[in-house]
C-alpha cells in the first residue's frame, strides 16, 4: 500500500501559518495588530499562501 499524495499546496500553508505564528508570538508588535519589519513579510507570504489553498479548495468544491 502507498502513502497518499502530499498536497504542496496546503504543507506551504501550514508552512507560512506556523512561521506567522510563531513570529505573532514573540513580537509584541504584531500582538498589537501591526506588523513589525520583519513580521510583515512573513504575514503576507501566510496571507498569500492562504488565499491560494482556500482559492483551490474552493474550485475542488465547484467541480
Amino acid at each position: 500500500m502507498t502513502a497518499p499524495k502530499t498536497d504542496p499546496v496546503y504543507i506551504r500553508y501550514m508552512e507560512t501559518f506556523s512561521a506567522s505564528t510563531l513570529h505573532t508570538r514573540d513580537c509584541p508588535a504584531c500582538q498589537n495588530g501591526q506588523h513589525c519589519a520583519a513580521g510583515a513579510p512573513i504575514h503576507s507570504v501566510f496571507a498569500k499562501a492562504q488565499d491560494a489553498y482556500q482559492a483551490r479548495q474552493s474550485a475542488k468544491r465547484r467541480s
